[in-house]
């Protein structure tokens, strides 16, 4: 008995030292900031899921790249100007020349061009609708991306509940069966019992103990990837939960998944921009019209050669005949559009066999939870016959402990009933294209896309030679990638992640100066203190949080920057190509 007892005394201390290792990983190398002032509900989670995801942020920059690079369209009608300085010094030998025999002559020129196409056979046209349709391709993708997040920060959220929950029946088991071996204890003590029962008492007390431990970190690893997708604490999450409404039947669900769901959107947008790339070509082959303004100034020595001209011209021109180029591009064009044709259809093969797997995994667990219901029903009452009928000698305390575990077992087969419910439900409720922001009413999240700034290239001087980062850096919305541990400037756009989580700082050695590999546990962590924000769906006021960050040492063999100086050659051949060397690399696997 003492053993048992230092023994449950030991699983107490692993499991305080499993809750202090999560703690601590969480506020070494991530932000640990539980403020709840209410249940942490799933809209919140879905919020700041949104905020926090830095697959969003990246998406909604693709899209606004894509909606800039329609301006480029015009290209093909927008004014142009040029300019042109030219200058010659010229000897000439000559018999008149009256000295060294020749003639020195200068002259110089400066002309000026202004040109614009007064019709580019439907370029600017054409390659609009093209790059619209880019646009939207990058919106399709960006709510594909969307729904990941969504249904990602969903099954982060009920992996949580349903750990908390599997942590609770496994405390609860430990303590009955804890009780159970002080029973058996006292009847050993009074001579009514055995050594065999007291022995099958403790063993399974020892099982359940392991089952714990093995609850308690799969518990930690649910809250330490939800924080990962929300920046968030899963502190209080609510348990009553719905993923909301589906359709009754089949057909339904397919349909709605073939009108709404992103992927079909991409496919039918990537068909069409691939026709659309066919115009683009035929249009760059139609006649243009050109007119341009030219003012050319010459000057030479005397006044015979020096002029002024001013010109205007009109120019028509065609090609005569497709060139092998044109051909190939056309050749690729149409492989291209086969190509996202066959891709258009796999992808509305592919989710409608999603949707079916989803649809049968929803009607499934809906019918295992009814018969884990019953089951656990019928359980418990076989647990209280067992539990009178050995009250009165009829039933051993083996009997009751088997009865009481099918009792335990049947409430985590409940848990994962339920749990199993609510996971196939969101999963189809994304097969169906229904778990975006705008159809769960968040789009005010993130805001339209619509809503994205424009971001402006600052250049140090007039003519655009060399770009002024900092000035841009300094935009609205420009995520600062020097510094991991800074916070996010006031007035961000939407798609920056309002959860700044800095990353460990790599301590690079000044120098290396050993051959030798240092072991890791020679290399103690350096602490340093960071300051970083937190902000709650449900609290939009930013709280500073102190927390300490770990930063790692890195040894002096794996360090990526490594000092020339320090490595040794050796000369391996003298051949004809010159001397070979080869460095010694310490023989670092």
């Amino acid at each position: 008995m003492l053993a048992i007892t230092i023994m449950w005394k030991h699983i107490h201390m692993y499991r305080n030292a499993c809750l202090s290792a999560a703690v601590s990983l969480l506020s070494a190398g991530l932000l640990l900031a539980p403020n709840p002032s209410s249940a942490l509900s799933l809209e919140d989670a879905f919020r700041a899921g949104l905020s926090h995801s830095l697959a969003l942020g990246a998406s909604r920059n693709s899209w606004a790249a894509a909606r800039d690079n329609i301006d480029g369209a015009q290209s093909t009608k927008e004014w142009r100007a040029d300019g042109t300085v030219s200058g010659t010094q010229a000897l000439t030998n000559a018999a008149t020349a009256a000295r060294d025999g020749f003639l020195a002559s200068q002259s110089a020129s400066a002309t000026v061009n202004l040109s614009r196409n007064l019709y580019d056979g439907g370029q600017s046209s054409e390659n609009t609708l093209l790059r619209t349709l880019q646009r939207d391709i990058a919106e399709a993708r960006y709510l594909g991306v969307e729904q990941q997040v969504i249904l990602g920060t969903a099954e982060a959220y009920l992996n949580v509940i349903r750990a908390q929950r599997e942590v609770e029946l496994n405390e609860a088991n430990v303590a009955r069966l804890a009780e159970h071996v002080e029973a058996a204890k006292a009847r050993l003590d009074a001579g009514a019992s055995t050594q065999t029962q007291m022995a099958q008492a403790e063993a399974r007390l020892s099982r359940a103990r392991t089952t714990l431990i093995s609850a308690i970190s799969a518990h930690n690893s649910a809250e330490d990837a939800f924080f990962t997708l929300t920046g968030m604490a899963a502190i209080d999450l609510e348990r009553d939960l719905t993923f909301g409404t589906v359709p009754a039947t089949l057909l339904e669900a397919d349909d709605l998944a073939r009108h709404y769901h992103p992927d079909v959107k991409l496919a039918d947008l990537s068909v069409a921009a691939s026709g659309q790339e066919f115009k683009a070509l035929l249009a760059s082959l139609r006649p243009t019209v050109a007119f341009k303004l030219q003012a050319n100034e010459s000057m030479a020595e005397g006044n015979r050669s020096d002029k002024t001209e001013l010109s205007a011209n009109v120019t028509l021109s065609a090609p005569l005949l497709p060139s092998g180029s044109v051909r190939a591009k056309a050749r690729s064009l149409s492989s291209s559009l086969e190509a996202t044709k066959l891709e258009r259809l796999n992808a509305l093969r592919q989710i409608s066999l999603n949707l079916r797997n989803r649809f049968r995994e929803l009607d499934s667990a809906e019918a295992q939870q009814d018969a884990v219901e019953a089951e656990l029903a019928a359980s418990r009452l076989v647990a209280e016959g067992i539990t009178t009928e050995f009250q009165f000698g009829q039933k051993t305390t083996l009997d009751v402990l088997d009865a009481e575990q099918d009792v335990s077992d049947a409430e985590l087969r409940a848990v994962n009933a339920r749990h199993a419910i609510l996971l196939a439900g969101f999963r189809l409720q994304a097969a169906m294209g229904q778990l975006t922001a705008g159809a769960l009413g968040m789009g005010d999240q993130l805001g339209p896309l619509d809503t994205m700034p424009v971001r402006d290239v600052k250049y140090k001087s007039y003519l655009p030679l060399e770009v002024d980062w900092d000035a841009y850096d300094q935009q609205d919305g420009a995520v600062d990638d020097t510094s991991s541990e800074k916070d996010t400037p006031a007035g961000n756009d939407s798609s920056a992640a309002k959860n700044v989580v800095p990353e460990p700082e790599i301590i690079q050695p000044a120098e290396v100066v050993s051959s030798d590999i240092v072991s890791p546990e020679s290399a103690a962590p350096k602490i340093a203190v960071g300051e970083v924000v937190q902000v709650s769906a449900a609290q939009p006021v930013a709280q500073p949080v102190t927390r300490p960050v770990t930063t790692l040492a890195v040894n002096a063999p794996e360090t990526l920057v490594i000092p020339l100086e320090t490595l040794d050659t050796t000369t391996v051949d003298t051949g004809a190509e010159g001397i070979v060397w080869q460095i010694q690399t310490r023989n670092i696997p």
